[in-house]
Formats: C-alpha cells, structure tokens, sequence
C-alpha cells in the first residue's frame, strides 16, 4: 500500500452550545490516521488539556485546579475557590506518514475539547462534555494495480467520520476522601468509506460506498479515595465499563460511470442496500490509576485495559486484540501563590504506551509518545493550558506505515463563582 497524498483540511446554554457544537466536532475528521481505515477508526482519548500534558494521565489524578473529565469521582476537592468551570480547546496536528520508498505529510485540526463543570453543592458536582470517540479520516492512492482482464488500473479509498460522545457525568462524596462517580454518554456518529476505482483498458469507472450509522448510550462507573498525610497525599482512582451495543443502519452501494460515449457520461447504479448495521459492540474497559501530590509536586501513572478480544466490530471481529495503556506524567509548579509570575506556571511533561486494538496484515502495532505542556494561571483563577504530543504509531512492516505526529493543544479554562451572595461587614 503507497500513499500519494493524505487531505489536510448558564447550564442549559451549555447544553444547546454542546449539541450545536456536535456536528462541528465531526467536521473535523476529515484527515488523521490511515490506520483509521480499519474498524470504527483510530480511538481517541478523552483527557483535559493538563492531563494531555501529563502523558494523558487521568485516572487517579485529583486536583483543586482543575476538572478530571475521565474519573468524575476525583472531582471531589475541585473548586475550592470556584464552583463552575468552562473549558474549551483546540487542536492542530501535523502527521508524517512513511512506507517503504515514499514518505507524505498531512495537517489537520480542530476542536479539541469542550466541557462544562459545576457543584450541585459541597458532596455533588456534575459535567456535561463534548468529545470525539473515534475518528475516521484518510486518503490513500493506489496506482498500477494489475488487472490480466483489463490491465492497470489506480483505486483511490477515502474514508470520513467517526464517533462522538456526548456525556453527563457525577461525582459524589460517600464519607471524607472516598467518592464515586457515574458517567453516562451518548455515543453517536456515521463512517463513510468510498472506493473509487479508474484506469485500464476499459472506458468504465467504478466507486463502490459504504455508509454507517451507529448509536447507543453507555455507562461508566468510577471511585476515588485519597489517603492523607501532612505534607503529601496519596489518590487512587478506578474506572469501570461494560459493553456496549451500538445500533444503527449501514447503506452499501455501488456506482458504473460509462465514457465511451465522449462527454456524455452514463451512471448506473449496480447496488443499493440498506439493513441494519448490528455487529457493532464495544468492548470492556477498566483502568486503575495513583497521584502523589504535594504542594509543588503531582506524580501520576494510569494502567488501563480493554477487551476488545470479546467485543465485535462488522467484518474485523476475528482480528480484534486486547489493549493495554501505560501512562505516566508529572507536574512541577514552583510557587502557586506566589508573586512571582513564573512561579505559579504549572510544568508538565509525559509519555504513554498501547497497543493497537486490530491486528493487520498479521502485525498487531503499537503507539507510543511523550508529551510537555504549561499550565499559565490568567486572571481571577482562570488558566490557559497548553500540550504538545509527538506521537509515534504503526511500522513499516509488511507494507505497512509508518506515524509521526507533532500535536499541539491549546485550552483555555474558566473558573468562576456563580450564584453566591456577597457578604458585608
């Protein structure tokens, strides 16, 4: 497989804001991974800006400074200052994709995340959020494929789409220092994918489409403890998700473009079907992750597992793998208080490991990267978080590719204190 060219391209206002917000999110699938041509696409990771920064550590990390959008039972000491926060970031990327003998590059971007965290009181806080699940995007070239009929011909595949996820989570706080946490999410989206097939010795063009919708809601359990010292703390947290079915429809067609008539050119349509699109099932997940943190200090690490060996995926089910993610970030803040502006600059850096969830080509791959970020306080208590990520994904194996990608976040988060009335002396 070549590559010739890959695209470059109050509460409830928060809600109506989020569903405006859902198609823009979906419009930004236009390029990305090639390994998204498999499956439901490449996966992507839900996290905050700070926690990209982190090495995408999430799990176990708790902080009165910002909103942990993976755990929400870890949302319990947020907001010591502050009881609502809006967060919304944006994306850019630059991939380098590599095969044996060619080498391209492709930029892409878009948003990145968008949530909405407020206290019901001092136990209940909830959030309502945005985000991509998947994401499908590519074009890939191939020319001179051999054909003893009708001699060479190139097959252009294009792929858009991918899932959403559109969730509303809770934290709430059992006895001091252990809470848990409830996420439910709506996922949503549609995978086009087209082949368009030219060439040979016949005057005949040929695309063959396939399109997928697919829904269903999902549920995710979570639990935080934080175990106390003078000078330190200990957090542990735990995620928990059943699997889950997404239903939906999927049309296949497939077109004839007749041009031996000179500029007069014949279409038929040779099939066009739709049923329902029901071997679609996410899989199992449970992840474990630990903080220790200081006043200066926050070291984090996630493990986290997916069975996707039991889950079902229409036409790939029997190369479906088990994924394992290794995280670890760290986060250094000299003086959070103090004058000195550089001093309250909080300083990220990180890394993590998976293996991919689909084997191809008999190779099941890895992905890998390292990340840094800064977290800039703005004023009064908001913040400007920003990430880099250099990812590294797939080989060159077996006529594989070969990934890097350069990434860069920026999010801004404001924290305010709403619905409070002013006390005088």
């Amino acid at each position: 497989m070549s590559i010739l060219r890959i695209k470059t391209n109050g509460f409830w206002c928060a809600v109506i804001l989020f569903l405006l917000l859902s198609g823009t999110v979906e419009a930004q699938n236009g390029a990305g991974s090639v390994y998204s041509i498999f499956g439901i696409g490449e996966m992507s990771r839900t996290s905050s800006t700070a926690s990209q920064g982190m090495g995408y550590t999430a799990i176990g990390w708790s902080s009165p400074y910002s909103v942990n959008i993976v755990n929400p039972a870890a949302n319990d000491q947020t907001g010591s200052y502050f009881n609502h926060v809006f967060d919304v970031g944006f994306y850019y990327a630059n991939t380098t994709y590599e095969s044996q003998g060619s080498k391209e590059n492709g930029s892409y971007g878009g948003l990145s995340n968008f949530s909405f965290w407020f206290k019901y009181n001092d136990k209940w806080n909830g959030l309502i959020g945005l985000s991509n699940y998947s994401n499908v995007g590519y074009n890939i070239y191939k020319n001179n494929v051999n054909s003893f009929q009708t001699g060479d011909f190139d097959i252009a595949y294009e792929g858009s789409g991918g899932l959403n996820e559109i969730y509303f989570s809770n934290g709430y706080s059992l006895f001091k220092n252990l809470s848990v946490g409830l996420k439910l999410a709506f996922i949503f989206g549609n995978i086009s994918r087209t082949e368009d097939i030219t060439g040979g010795q016949s005057l005949k063009a040929y695309m063959a489409e396939d399109r997928t919708v697919i829904a269903n809601f999902d549920l995710e359990y979570s639990l935080n403890y934080r175990l106390e010292r003078p000078k330190y703390f200990m957090n542990f947290g735990l995620i928990y998700k059943n699997p889950t079915n997404l239903k939906g429809t999927t049309t296949a067609s497939i077109s004839e473009w007749d041009y031996s008539n000179g500029v007069d050119v014949d279409e038929n349509v040779l099939y066009d079907e739709t049923e329902s699109a029901s071997e679609y099932a996410l899989p199992r997940r449970i992840g474990f992750g630990l903080s220790y943190n200081t006043n200066k200090l926050v070291l984090a690490s996630d493990v986290e597992f997916n069975q996707w060996s039991q889950a079902e995926i229409e036409g790939y089910t029997d190369d479906l793998k088990d994924t394992w993610r290794y995280a670890f970030g760290l986060e250094y803040t000299p003086d959070r208080f103090g004058q000195d502006a550089l001093g309250r600059v909080s300083y990220r850096v990180g890394g993590y490991f998976e293996n991919s969830y689909i084997k191809v080509n008999e190779i099941t791959s890895n992905t890998y990267g390292i990340t840094a970020g800064l977290g800039v306080p703005l004023k009064r208590g908001s913040a400007m978080n920003v990430a880099y990520h250099r990812k590294y994904n797939g080989t060159t194996e077996n006529d594989l590719i070969f990934e890097s990608t350069h990434e860069v976040t920026l999010n801004f988060s404001i924290r305010q204190r709403w619905f409070q009335r002013q006390k005088y002396d």
